[in-house]
Order: structure tokens, then C-alpha cells, then sequence
């Protein structure tokens, strides 16, 4: 279970992100960033496709949220692979 705080990152990575007050009440994960020309850290909200969303760009210091992270990222190393041959075949290849 993720532990939620009030305490606004100050490290680089992925996030979840809980806004009071938004309609659906959802988490959203985002990416704190740091922008070293303005010396100010940034948070990026990718774009979904469900909730349809377009990719944003805040500055931290502005969003009022919770946040539960860093995430750790998941690694694709000593795992197998799906790929697909050709939409013709009716078969997965695994390596």
C-alpha cells in the first residue's frame, strides 16, 4: 500500500499524484523534474487516452497534491519478450 504525504518531492522521478478536489478523485502519475536554467522543479503530467488528457507542464511549487513515490521503475532486464510475427500468424513468439 502506497503511504500518501502532504510533503512536495525534492527528488527526481515518477510519482503518484492525488489531487483534492478533482472530479474523479483518482491518482495520477507523474514525473518531478528539476530545470536547471530556472533553478525551479517542474512537475510533468504525461498524456492519456483515458481520461483523454493532453501532456502538462506545472511548477511544483504551485500543485496542491499528495504524493506517494518514488516509484521504482519496473526493469525489462532477465525478462522474456513478447513479439509479435505478423498480424497473419495466429501465434506469440516468447524469447
Amino acid at each position: 500500500m502506497p503511504m500518501w504525504t502532504q510533503q512536495k518531492p525534492n527528488t527526481p522521478g515518477w510519482y503518484w499524484m492525488l489531487s483534492p478536489g478533482e472530479s474523479n478523485n483518482l491518482p495520477t502519475i507523474v514525473q518531478i523534474v528539476f530545470d536547471p536554467e530556472k533553478h525551479r522543479w517542474l512537475t510533468l503530467i504525461p498524456a492519456s487516452h483515458y481520461p483523454k488528457t493532453s501532456g502538462k507542464v506545472f511548477e511544483l511549487q504551485h500543485v496542491d497534491a499528495v504524493w506517494s513515490g518514488p516509484l521504482e521503475v519496473p526493469s525489462v532486464l532477465d525478462q522474456p519478450t513478447v513479439e509479435m510475427v505478423s498480424s497473419e500468424s495466429s501465434h506469440l513468439e516468447v524469447s
